[in-house]
This record gives structure tokens, sequence and C-alpha cells, in this order.
């Protein structure tokens, strides 16, 4: 099976790239370019991305079982 790399359209990733840098003023006291800030969220997609994506599918599944569960309840309780 093909990787298939998860991409963030670009406005977006500048919006990233920007509360990157804030981050790093607010927290270390030290200003990063652009440049540098963008290779970070590369890096992040890259090596934390796929388990960040997979836990969200795993969440989503649990609140559709759940969701799934009430319906079922619900349509038993309008039974006649």
């Amino acid at each position: 099976m093909d990787k298939e790399k998860i991409k963030i359209e670009k406005e977006k990733k500048q919006k990233l790239v920007k509360e990157i840098q804030a981050y790093f003023i607010d927290n270390y006291e030290e200003e990063i370019g652009e440049l540098k800030a963008e290779l970070l969220i590369d890096f992040l997609i890259e090596k934390v991305g796929k388990e960040v994506y997979n836990q969200a599918l795993y969440d989503s599944k649990y609140w559709f079982k759940k969701k799934l569960e009430d319906l079922e309840s619900d349509f038993f309780t309008l039974e006649k």
C-alpha cells in the first residue's frame, strides 16, 4: 500500500507557521523563520500525523458506535 503524504492547504499551513513562530517567541524567547517553521510542520506531519489521524478515526468510530446504540435503544422505546 502506498503511503500518501498528508497535505495541508497553503493558507492553513501559513497560519500554522505563524502559530509556531509565536509559540517559539512565547515559550523560548526565540524567533524562528518561516522556513524553519515549515520544516518543523513537515517533520511533525511525517512523524506524528499518522498517529493523530488514526486516533481521530478510532475516536469517531467510538462516537458513531455509541450513537447507534442510542438509536437502537430509542427505537425499542417507541415499539408498542
